[in-house]
């Protein structure tokens, strides 16, 4: 299966901060969830028939735009040479992938006139800054933008640990306010139910709360 995430970026431009970005998304999205060329491609393999299979499955392309990108892309246009940068953007606009632009180092985005045909999409897509002095909550803010995975692990060990401590609590809370009453398996339920119920409203809500900062 491929990666959700490919980060296209110029090795003379954001190298450094290509593997700074790779780490902290993995660190954020989940393990092998990011596919960059210079961890990611085996020896041997053909780089431009990897390139392609991973664009045509990934679903975010991040392009990192830094001050010499442009410049770049200018140099290579009469070169024999294929620029695989351009083609991997080309390509993500042209197979309709979400593509977001991330600009570093105060770079800002080109304008259309500045880029060849098959780049002009790139300008209307909405780019995030990424600041090194910012640079966990932008990066944050990129995780947030491509969609962080809902952690079911630690939902179900919050609800584990939630039911354990609401039995202990109604438990003592039932034998202290009503030692003598008849009910108490009922009135235990009761409380149980609501607690459950308070707890999972809490849940949606804080769900819900992430998916509209999100969108």
């Amino acid at each position: 299966m491929a990666n959700p995430v490919f980060i296209s970026y110029r090795r003379s431009d954001t190298t450094g901060e290509a593997g700074r970005l790779a780490d902290s998304l993995e660190n954020l999205l989940g393990a092998a969830c990011v596919f960059r060329d210079a961890d990611d491609i085996p020896a041997g393999e053909d780089f431009e028939v990897v390139l392609q299979r991973e664009l045509a499955e990934t679903e975010v392309t991040i392009v990192l735009i830094g001050k010499k990108w442009l410049a770049e892309l200018n140099s290579r246009l009469t070169k024999p040479e294929p620029d695989f940068v351009r083609i991997e953007i080309a390509t993500a606009l042209k197979l309709g992938k979400r593509v977001i632009p991330v600009l570093l180092q105060g770079a800002e985005l080109p304008s259309v006139a500045s880029l060849p045909d098959d780049l002009r999409a790139l300008v209307n897509r909405q780019a995030i800054n990424l600041r090194d002095e910012a640079w966990v909550a932008d990066a944050g803010r990129l995780a947030d933008a491509i969609g962080r995975p809902y952690n079911w692990r630690r939902l179900a060990l919050r609800t584990l640990i939630f039911i354990a401590v609401a039995v202990v609590a109604t438990k003592y809370a039932v034998a202290t306010l009503a030692p003598n009453a008849d009910n108490q398996l009922e009135l235990a339920r009761g409380l149980i139910g609501a607690l459950l119920a308070l707890y999972v409203g809490g849940e949606t809500f804080w769900w819900w709360k992430r998916k509209r900062r999100v969108a």
